[in-house]
């Protein structure tokens, strides 16, 4: 039996635009004293990404935005709102339970959201999932996302379940390669993936170190869901994972150490991107991009990259431009990124959720990137 994706949906909170993100980080570092070189260079960063919009859950980041009254009518916004305000009653450092709390109410109405838009796009009979994979990096409990959706959803009770958490950026592709695996050894006939995370939750305008700046910069909220079924319209053909050589030390995610650490801390390097591109160029990487387009006679596939952030997206680019892939092979990559920043272990599966309508191509490379650093990877086929 072949996995196939029949049916995909995302589910983001309260839009935020990035001069409104500068707006109110410069308020909650001017509180706390913070020096104007820490003030400017979140500012750099943040306009180096390219993100114009990025989706908070926490409304602090909606103060002075009395036109946007009607948010909780928009769009991709779960029915009834989201959280209260915890930061602006804290000096902008909500202690870590009321964080904790505001994630578990955020994320299970983004996931119940993003799984019934991917079940009604998908069409079939919710009856027929058998399994629900799913993944936060941003926060998790028991019972969690799984038993949230399956309560939700109507599903089968005896739905078997299993949450891949703390994993990071790679791990929505993880998901998806099992219940590929799932569907191919014949014990599914569907499988729901979900990924969400609330990176927002973990705002530490305290950590002023050059990493936490870059991750506030770009990190964002936000959920996706994948109906794996035997029939659909891209066949998975292929799927695995692999790790790159040396780069163990540039990306990782640690969990609250320190007595004055109220959230998670990520470590991520620049040289992530430059890795990665030199790994698809030689080595690894490239005898991977070998077997996924065996035959140079045929047409170069569609691509779906892990908007990570500009640096990995353009030199990942350098890297397939120099196989032959066109200059715009990664606009929805691009794209992703500056509409939504990066979602983590969602990220992925937006550029999924968002593009595999449009797409020209009979074939569909993917990529997710993480700490390890590792690669997950697929090859996709347009079945109609």
């Amino acid at each position: 039996m072949e996995a196939h994706i029949a049916g995909a949906g995302i589910a983001v909170p309260y839009p935020v635009s990035t001069e409104q993100f500068l707006k109110m980080d410069e308020k909650m570092r001017r509180v706390h004293g913070q020096s104007e070189e820490i003030i400017s260079r979140l500012k750099s960063f943040s306009k180096g990404t390219g993100i114009h919009t990025r989706h908070y859950a926490h409304p602090v980041w909606l103060e002075g935005l009395e036109e946007w009254n009607d948010l909780d009518t928009h769009p991709n916004l779960p029915p009834g709102g989201l959280g209260k305000d915890i930061f602006t009653p804290n000096d902008f450092i909500p202690p870590y339970h009321q964080r904790k709390q505001v994630f578990e109410d955020t994320c299970i109405k983004l996931v119940i959201e993003a799984a019934k838009r991917a079940l009604a796009d998908w069409g079939g009979n919710p009856e027929r999932i058998t399994h629900i994979f799913t993944t936060c990096t941003s926060g998790w409990s028991e019972p969690g996302v799984a038993v949230g959706v399956i309560e939700a959803l109507g599903l089968p009770l005896n739905c078997a379940k299993a949450e891949l958490n703390f994993n990071g950026c790679f791990c929505g592709a993880t998901c998806l390669r099992l219940a590929r695996n799932t569907i191919r050894a014949g014990d599914a006939d569907a499988v729901l993936v979900v990924a969400v995370e609330v990176a927002s939750t973990h705002y530490d305008v305290t950590a002023v170190d050059p990493s936490s700046l870059v991750a506030h910069s770009l990190f964002a909220d936000g959920a996706a869901a994948i109906l794996l079924a035997s029939n659909g319209r891209w066949k998975y053909e292929a799927t695995g994972m692999s790790l790159v050589p040396n780069s163990k030390g540039l990306l990782g995610l640690d969990p609250p150490r320190a007595p004055d650490h109220t959230s998670y801390r990520m470590y991520l390097d620049r040289r992530v991107g430059v890795k990665l591109g030199n790994y698809f160029t030689s080595g690894l990487g490239k005898d991977l991009l070998d077997r996924l387009h065996a035959n140079p006679d045929k047409p170069l596939p569609a691509l779906g990259i892990h908007p990570g952030g500009p640096n990995i997206l353009e030199h990942v680019k350098e890297a397939l431009c120099q196989r032959g892939w066109d200059e715009n092979a990664m606009r929805s990559s691009f794209h992703t990124l500056q509409s939504f920043g990066n979602l983590g272990a969602a990220a992925m599966l937006f550029v999924l959720a968002n593009s595999l309508n449009h797409i020209e191509e009979n074939e569909l490379i993917t990529m997710a990137f993480g700490p390890g650093v590792t690669v997950e990877w697929a090859k996709l086929a347009k079945t109609f």
